[in-house]
C-alpha cells in the first residue's frame, strides 16, 4: 500500500525558511543538501516517515508567489498550542487565526504563516 512521505515548497530565503520550521516549529533539519547550479534542499520534520522538503531554486527567477490551489501545511503540536502561538507572535511569526478550539470544540487550532507567505495549521494531539 502506498504511504504517504512528504511535501515541497520553494522557499524564498533557505535559511530564514529552516529557522522558521527548527527554531520555532521546533521541527527537525534531517539533512541539507547543495545541487551546484540546480538547487539547495533542506529536508524538516520529526523524522523521516512525513517530512517537508524545503527547495530554494538556484537559477534566476521571480520571488515564488502561492498558487492558487494551494492551501496549507499541518503540523500537529507538542505542549500548549496558545501558549505556543504567543511564543511564535513574539519572534515575529505573523499568526493569521486563533487559536481556538477546533469546530468539534475537541482540540486547539490556529493557522501561522511561514516566511515564504504559506498557512501553517498548528494543531493539538487528538
Amino acid at each position: 500500500m502506498p504511504r504517504y512521505l512528504h511535501t515541497s515548497i520553494f522557499v524564498n530565503d533557505m535559511d530564514e525558511s529552516i529557522d522558521f520550521y527548527t527554531n520555532k516549529l521546533g521541527l527537525k533539519l534531517l539533512d541539507k543538501q547543495h545541487y551546484e547550479g540546480n538547487a539547495d534542499m533542506a529536508f524538516v520534520g520529526r523524522d523521516w516517515n512525513a517530512y517537508i522538503e524545503l527547495v530554494y531554486d538556484l537559477e534566476d527567477h521571480a520571488p515564488y508567489d502561492i498558487g492558487n490551489r494551494y492551501e496549507h501545511l499541518a503540523l500537529e503540536i507538542d505542549g500548549d498550542l496558545p501558549e505556543l502561538c504567543e511564543k511564535l507572535k513574539s519572534q515575529g511569526v505573523k499568526v493569521v487565526k486563533g487559536p481556538k478550539k477546533s469546530p468539534g470544540g475537541t482540540r486547539w487550532i490556529a493557522f501561522v504563516e511561514d516566511p515564504n507567505g504559506i498557512p501553517v495549521e498548528l494543531l493539538e494531539p487528538k
